[in-house]
């Protein structure tokens, strides 16, 4: 996700003083809060242009079902396992864009929003196998007697996944749109905000199924970047675990 350089509310003030600013510091447990007026509005401008693939707003406290639209494309929020609520969108336009304006289409008077991450989308492929599990941050104890003092932490999701077998233009020569897996692996790393869809398909259709996209889609950062293995010659596979920061 390129820098932000700026933001602004319209149907809408700021009720903190980060003006903002908590929406897009990679912690979308951290919130800005907004005092609606009228239809809200956050108008994000961003240090350099990108078309987007990928929209998502974490950590709202409005209600499952309201509507969200930004670059084009419309989704309602959903309530994820964990408790948190939260839009993903998926733009399919093919413009480059240097501001996306982001509409929440809420009667919330105060309205908290976590996180504002907008990214550009690469399909890199992944083999069957793949592995989305649970961790839980809690931490137990045991009296004397046996018995468990729980000091209860957060949950989330880590993604463990091998790449399919892909030629060396996907890997190292722009064969993705302009980007590569090397270029993917760069961006991400340093534990920079990143996210990821493993699930996205239609099993009957293999069209593509937003409502899956959005329940399978993690926000997070990589904690094994995407490796390039030789399997044959000028042909190559990978591996990479990435981890979700909840909302």
């Amino acid at each position: 996700m390129p820098a932000v350089q700026s933001v602004a509310l319209v149907g809408g003030t700021w009720l903190t003083t980060d003006a903002g600013a908590a929406m897009f510091d990679g912690k979308p447990g951290r919130r800005s809060r907004i005092h609606r007026t009228g239809s809200l509005s956050i108008n994000v401008t961003l240090a350099e242009g990108l078309v987007p693939g990928i929209v998502a707003l974490l950590g709202l406290n409005v209600p499952e079902g309201v509507l969200v639209s930004a670059a084009g494309a419309t989704a309602t929020t959903v309530r994820l396992p964990d408790g948190t609520v939260c839009a993903w969108l998926f733009p399919t336009a093919a413009a480059r864009v240097s501001s996306v304006a982001v509409m929440i289409d809420t009667l919330v008077t105060n309205v908290e929003v976590g996180e504002i991450a907008i990214f550009r989308a690469v399909d890199i492929g992944i083999k069957d196998g793949w592995t989305v599990g649970p961790i839980d941050a809690s931490v137990h104890t045991r009296t004397k007697g046996g018995q468990v003092n729980t000091v209860p932490g957060a949950v989330y999701r880590r993604l463990t996944a091998t790449l399919s077998g892909r030629a060396t233009e996907v890997v190292r020569k722009g064969g993705l749109g302009g980007t590569d897996w090397e270029t993917v692996a760069m961006a991400m790393a340093g534990r920079q905000r990143a996210c990821v869809v493993p699930q996205f398909r239609d099993i009957q259709t293999k069209a593509f199924d937003p409502a899956l996209a959005a329940r399978a889609a993690m926000y997070g950062h990589a904690t094994q970047l995407p490796s390039a293995e030789s399997i044959s010659r000028q042909y190559f596979g990978g591996y990479m675990e990435f981890e979700e920061i909840p909302g």
